[in-house]
């Protein structure tokens, strides 16, 4: 199963402690499909001001897994809903994420087992 993350730049910022890289993957675990199932509410409703709010509060988050191509495109949906341009485009982008994350999801959580079992 390919990786769909990199701990690598959480493990730096963390400079090693173990106890902030879970609490760090436990805030990714739950608030990220919460955060997922709002942003498509408000792409759906067409509340771009809420749609950039959403897309920017995820980004870092998406960093600190490394997962830096759905950063990205997280990065796209905030500029394109801010500036009301590409908005087409948005659903598409969203829907790329969405089903990048849900492997994601579930790795990280048996990479955050694996860190408890360690401690």
């Amino acid at each position: 199963m390919p990786q769909h993350y990199n701990l690598s730049y959480l493990q730096e910022v963390s400079k090693g402690n173990t106890a902030f890289m879970l609490d760090m993957i436990q805030i990714f675990l739950t608030k990220t499909p919460e955060t997922l199932d709002i942003l498509r509410i408000e792409i759906d409703s067409c509340n771009w001001e809420m749609v950039g709010f959403y897309a920017h509060k995820l980004k870092a988050t998406y960093a600190y897994m490394g997962m830096l191509e759905l950063k990205e495109l997280l990065v796209q949906i905030e500029k394109s809903a801010k500036q009301m341009e590409n908005l087409e485009e948005i659903p598409k982008w969203f829907s790329t994420i969405y089903k990048a994350t849900q492997p994601a999801l579930k790795d990280i959580a048996e990479h955050k087992e694996l860190l408890e079992k360690a401690l």
